[in-house]
């Protein structure tokens, strides 16, 4: 396994730079988590050429020791069962959980999409949120006294709101807005991504931010 690149310099190239163009130019074919949407999609497509979306990480990582198409994990991933809301599943189990299957060969930062609560058009104090457990840090600081539904993804935190079932969701601001939602409070935050190929590829793969 190649060192994983960490030199804060390089993690967040800017655009029109040689870092940049040679993300963009990478031929890279990766999977990711779905739907159309996520911050994963939105990241996969920014340094791959394609990205094949899919239910969960878990299946990312099997599509890379399956197929061989390179998966794009969040390094603060978190699952949780419906409805009990209990933790199903973590980026650290994924991690040990295909050791000897699928190595780590990059980690970079990046911004997210900016990400939101949001309401129904009617509602200024929701009594009950739909979320993806990794946004649950939002929820708490905006409302932490609704009831939580959890989704496994923010578009999926959208619907439950769109379909009556949630008040409101923590969700990425452009999927809130464009589902007519009234956004009360936003966030600007990063996250680290890995990339993993399967063990014994046919040579390292790389998102190009290491040069």
């Amino acid at each position: 396994m190649r060192p994983l690149n960490t030199t804060s310099p390089r993690l967040n190239p800017p655009p029109g730079s040689a870092i940049h163009r040679h993300v963009r130019r990478s031929r890279l074919v990766v999977a990711t988590l779905g739907p159309t949407g996520t911050d994963a999609h939105a990241e996969a497509s920014r340094r791959f050429r394609a990205v094949r979306l899919t239910d969960s990480f878990e299946q990312a990582m099997q599509a890379a020791v399956r197929d061989g198409t390179p998966a794009v994990v969040a390094a603060g991933f978190v699952e949780r069962d419906h409805p009990t809301g209990e933790v199903s599943d973590l980026w650290v189990n994924l991690h040990f959980r295909y050791t000897g299957k699928a190595e780590l060969v990059e980690v970079w930062q990046a911004p997210t999409k900016p990400i939101c609560l949001a309401t129904a058009p009617t509602v200024r104090h929701p009594r009950t949120i739909a979320l993806h457990p990794a946004t649950a840090t939002f929820a708490d600081r905006t409302a932490p006294d609704a009831e939580r539904r959890w989704t496994n993804a923010k578009p999926l935190a959208v619907r439950e709101v769109i379909e009556g079932r949630a008040d409101g969701c923590v969700a990425s601001t452009d999927l809130a807005r464009r589902a007519g939602l009234t956004v009360l409070e936003e966030f600007r935050p990063t996250m680290v991504w890995c990339l993993y190929q399967a063990v014994n590829a046919d040579g390292p793969v790389s998102s190009g931010i290491s040069g």
